[in-house]
């Protein structure tokens, strides 16, 4: 019995970890793939209501036209945003690279010798280089939004079919698992993005709020960082707390509103994640605060920004899998999950 569980644990784990390193070798094809899941699970009711009213190919261009429309204009708020304060942080150069010698000297006078090391070899001409291939690299962005829409676009046209040929070729009980799945995924998908946005906005306007009352340039525009960031778990707000602290600290020049800012902005982080998140969400996304470090920071590692950002959606999704089936409700328990109601599989 012990060596029939331990084999079957270790197939589990190694099954595992063939999925994961098929993720990341599979990077050009999957990262792409997984997005227009998303995207098709957060668009599919527009469609689906369109559908009773006008044909299928006119519900289907419409939604597709809406969801670019969305895209083009978050990124060009986004880019708007970046641009502004990519600007004034080049126009300012030589005021940083004078207060990072000042500072460097001020601790090298403290015995901390490594400040002459740093004085040495850092150099905000440096990090505008890397700002700049940084930002070289929207073409291969574009090249993966063009093949995200690309799916997003047989999803949105096959989806029906897909379910079908599942219900025809596949076992009852299968098949059943697969749709409760599907449909239960969608659901909280919604939902979670929904809380998210709703978190994320009231955040952006709180780090304009506090930036424009200490007198922080780009108060706007740091907001909208804000926002956009606090759409990715963990990483986001820490980002979106950091960056416009080391602004300040560098452009103002005053280390208490530096320190102000940073602490108002963590407990407005702390505060949002913490309370408003769970507390408008309820039991219906409650995953293990340690999964969510987990799949943020695994996904990260395997995909990068957009892994930080698609990590939790992933978790959910196994959270719900997991929940239509009693073989796998272990896993639930261990993603910190809970199983749904008999009135919520029927709805």
């Amino acid at each position: 019995m012990l060596a029939g569980s331990s084999s079957k644990a270790s197939l589990t784990l190694l099954a595992t970890l063939a999925v994961f390193w098929s993720a990341f070798v599979g990077y050009a094809f999957l990262a792409p793939l997984t997005l227009a899941f998303f995207l098709v699970a957060m668009v599919w009711p527009v469609q689906s209501a369109m559908q009773k009213f006008v044909p299928k190919t006119i519900a289907v261009i419409v939604t597709l036209l809406l969801l670019v429309m969305a895209i083009v204009a978050a990124s060009t708020i986004v880019l708007w945003a970046l641009d502004s304060i990519w600007r004034t942080v080049a126009g300012n150069v030589q005021r940083y690279q004078a207060l990072y010698a000042a500072w460097a000297d001020w601790l090298e006078g403290h015995g901390i010798v490594l400040a002459g090391l740093w004085a040495e070899t850092f150099s905000v001409n440096w990090m505008l280089r890397i700002g700049q291939q940084l930002l070289a690299r929207a073409g291969q962005t574009m090249t993966f939004w063009s093949i995200v829409i690309a799916y997003v676009l047989t999803l949105l046209v096959e989806v029906r079919h897909i379910g079908l040929g599942i219900e025809r070729y596949l076992s009852p009980e299968t098949s059943g698992v697969i749709r409760a799945g599907t449909i239960e995924t969608a659901r909280k998908l919604r939902l979670y993005m929904g809380v998210r946005g709703v978190v994320s906005l009231a955040t952006g306007v709180m780090i304009s709020l506090i930036s424009f009352g200490l007198g922080l340039p780009l108060a706007i525009e740091w907001g909208v960082i804000g926002f956009v960031l606090n759409f990715i778990p963990v990483i986001g707000p820490f980002v979106a707390t950091l960056l416009p602290t080391a602004f300040a600290f560098a452009h103002i020049g005053d280390p208490w509103s530096a320190v102000l800012l940073f602490g108002g902005l963590t407990v407005l982080q702390f505060v949002g994640g913490s309370y408003i998140e769970p507390k408008i969400a309820g039991d219906a996304l409650r995953l293990s605060p340690f999964i969510v470090l987990v799949a943020v920071f695994l996904w990260t590692f395997i995909w990068g920004i957009y892994g930080a950002f698609i990590g939790v959606p992933i978790a959910i999704a196994v959270a719900c899998f997991a929940a239509q089936s009693p073989s796998s409700q272990w896993l639930l328990g261990f993603l910190g999950g809970t199983a749904p109601s008999r009135k919520d599989s029927v709805s």
